[in-house]
């Protein structure tokens, strides 16, 4: 199971459903939550599901995607993402005060 923590799908993906570990949403929903499209959501999912970090169950003709909180690398999956997610909202963070910093100063 690839999981690219460069991809930005994958970033909000794994960052929003580790972040809510209890969620479970359908394709269309994560699609409006997340604003990615829904055909991109869906290839990700499946795979993801294949390898057994997301579990789904379908409701009312509607599949629903959930965390497989019993997969083998939950942990460390969930550390990672915390880890990637976590340092690059910092670097935008740092990013847009020194461009704050930079105005002040010129003025």
């Amino acid at each position: 199971m690839p999981i690219n923590f460069r991809s930005k799908l994958h970033q909000a993906l794994l960052g929003y459903y580790f972040t809510n570990p209890d969620a479970e949403h359908y394709i269309r929903e994560l699609s409006r939550l997340l604003s990615f499209d829904a055909t991109y959501l869906a290839r990700e999912l499946k795979l993801l599901s294949r390898s057994g970090l997301f579990l789904a169950s379908t409701h009312h003709r509607e599949k629903y995607f959930r965390l497989n909180k019993q997969y083998q690398l939950y942990g460390e999956i969930r550390a990672l993402t915390f880890q990637f997610v976590a340092k690059k909202a910092t670097n935008k963070k740092s990013w847009r005060v020194r461009i704050t910093n930079q105005k002040r100063q010129s003025v």
